[in-house]
């Protein structure tokens, strides 16, 4: 943005030394009735590209007979009609100089404020206000677009009184648009550029109902980028106001759009990272109840094997249930708070061989640890007898 300014401002540089260079031409040269005229044109076409009313201050020297000659008359001074140039130059440059600037300025602000929305809703609520504020527009549409298709969103005017306004919000409520081939919206979808149209009734690619409902003379488009995807499209005009939309109001909407595309991806990045600290906390949740149970459960130490656990119902089984006669054994002794070559003295096995059933009663009940196994055993004695 900063280099289109700059661009700009040398434009403005070139265009009064070239119309000063005309002015100081006078002295020597002939036809002063034409040339006058010819440095007139550019001035007044300066003020049109700088948006400037006819009635700026500064500017009635375009009006004075004494100074640019509408009585037709030479002027006898012609040094006068060089002072009068150089000051209306100097009028426009002014003008023109500071607007791409101001225009920066205005579209930081009104980010700021949107940034400071903490859901996407009120980003897309605020939207079209704050560009029309920071652009000067009239009317401004926000629509997301999803695959081929593109859909109003949100929608502000200057004017919601007008009846034109009021069709033209009716009609694109709740509304889905097929992104057709060549229409103006398709391109910038696929091409990421922004627009500026001057002739909408001129433009074969423009949406019809901004011409036929909403009686749209001229407006500029820019897509909205977050990520690696056009999320939606700006539309924007100044019809109401007979404002004259020029380069800067494209430059304009583009840094707005793209200041918009990264709100939006910021606020994915943080609902992604709320998403993941829920699940870290469920995980950790779920953890500390486990621990609790294991804290909680008592512990039975005892010489003597416990009696066999059976079933009184049909309704699940035991967690000792699929173990082999072996295993069984092993978890009788482990569950009594027998360590590993205790059972291994008791049924006359090696050390190996106890450490390869306990593994294998582990993964059979599902648990971890000799403390789960205990745990998940008593927690059954609730749902099971002990045979007498």
């Amino acid at each position: 943005m900063l280099r289109k300014f700059t661009a700009t401002r040398g434009w403005v540089r070139q265009m009064t030394v070239s119309l000063g260079c005309e002015a100081g031409s006078f002295l020597e040269g002939e036809g002063l009735e034409g040339r006058r005229r010819g440095i007139e044109a550019r001035i007044r076409s300066l003020a049109v590209a700088a948006a400037l009313p006819a009635n700026t201050s500064g500017l009635e020297a375009l009006d004075s007979p004494s100074v640019l000659g509408w009585s037709g008359v030479e002027l006898d001074d012609q040094r006068a009609l060089y002072a009068a140039t150089e000051a209306a130059i100097a009028v426009v440059a002014d003008r023109i100089l500071p607007a791409p600037l101001l225009a920066a300025r205005r579209v930081n602000l009104a980010l700021e404020r949107i940034q400071a929305a903490t859901c996407l809703v009120d980003v897309l609520r605020a939207l079209p206000s704050e560009l029309a504020w920071a652009g000067n527009f009239d009317r401004v549409l926000f629509s997301r677009v999803e695959g081929s298709s593109w859909s109003p969103e949100t929608w502000f005017t200057t004017q919601p009184g007008a009846p034109e306004d009021k069709a033209f919000g009716e009609f694109v409520h709740g509304a889905t648009f097929t992104l057709a081939s060549g229409s103006i919206e398709a391109e910038i979808v696929r091409r990421r550029v922004t627009a500026l149209v001057c002739d909408a009734a001129d433009e074969t690619r423009t949406f019809a109902p901004l011409l036929s409902v909403a009686h749209c003379e001229s407006y500029v488009i820019a897509p909205v980028v977050s990520g690696d995807s056009v999320v939606g499209l700006l539309h924007a005009d100044a019809t109401a106001s007979g404002r004259a939309l020029v380069e800067a109001d494209r430059v304009t909407i583009r840094a707005f759009g793209d200041g918009i595309g990264l709100v939006i991806e910021r606020l994915a990045l943080l609902e992604a990272l709320e998403e993941q600290r829920r699940q870290i906390h469920a995980a950790l949740a779920r953890a500390e109840l486990v621990v609790d149970q294991l804290c909680d459960a008592p512990v039975v130490l005892t010489g003597e094997a416990p009696a066999p656990v059976v079933r009184r119902d049909s309704g699940g089984g035991a967690p000792a249930d699929g173990l082999t006669s072996r295993e069984r054994e092993v978890f009788a002794l482990l569950i009594s708070g027998a360590t590993n070559p205790e059972i291994a003295d008791r049924l006359t096995v090696s050390e190996t061989t106890v450490k390869s059933h306990v593994k294998h009663i582990l993964r059979k009940m599902r648990v971890s640890n000799r403390a789960e196994a205990i745990a998940k055993h008593l927690r059954s004695n609730d749902r099971f007898g002990v045979a007498s």
